[in-house]
């Protein structure tokens, strides 16, 4: 009884698990791989958060992407950007957020997330994978981890691969780290 209690158990966290890392519809490849990889993380970071760990450590503005002129809020509407940004084709898959759409939009260097809410499509996430497109303080892609530490503080929280600075009101600015560099800079909302 024991061993088939184990074995139920086991089997359990395996398919959670898979399912978790799948995502809803994430795809591989280098500029869709943050989307999969935010799908599991936003699922460990609201079973993890806390209010201490949301206490912000950055301000409101570095959690605005800014590119061109145009700035990006999380958790406003596309709509209000869209017509600044260019209109493009969103990819569309069933929402991880509620009824409805998550939608990506993909630019020159970056992609902006979306999650519907009340009939908008709400900015979740700005991911840039691209060099030359830089934050607030100027950290951008291929900036060493000693650049990222020097412009925005040693109170990261360390969540896998990232480097995440708090902003609070579920707000962070996340850097993707290999081999000490910045391979990828994510604004993201925590639905």
């Amino acid at each position: 009884m024991k061993r088939t209690l184990i074995a139920i158990l086991a089997a359990t966290v395996a398919v959670s698990s898979a399912l978790a890392l799948s995502g809803c519809g994430g795809s591989s490849g280098s500029k869709s791989e943050s989307k999969a990889s935010d799908t599991s993380l936003s699922a460990s970071s609201k079973a993890e958060s806390t209010k201490e760990e949301d206490k912000a450590v950055i301000s409101e503005e570095d959690v605005v992407f800014n590119h061109n002129g145009v700035s990006i809020k999380l958790n406003t509407p596309m709509e209000d950007v869209i017509g600044e940004l260019g209109e493009v084709e969103p990819k569309s898959e069933k929402s991880c957020h509620g009824e409805g759409e998550d939608k990506t939009y993909t630019y020159e260097g970056f992609n902006v997330y979306t999650y519907p809410l009340d009939g908008k499509d709400m900015i979740l996430q700005v991911a840039v994978t691209d060099a030359g497109i830089a934050t607030s303080k100027g950290i951008e892609v291929g900036s060493s981890v000693d650049d990222v530490t020097a412009a925005y503080g040693s109170e990261f929280k360390k969540v896998g691969v990232y480097y995440s600075y708090s902003a609070g009101e579920g707000k962070t600015l996340r850097f993707r780290i290999k081999d000490n560099a910045v391979t990828q800079i994510d604004y993201y909302y925590n639905v």
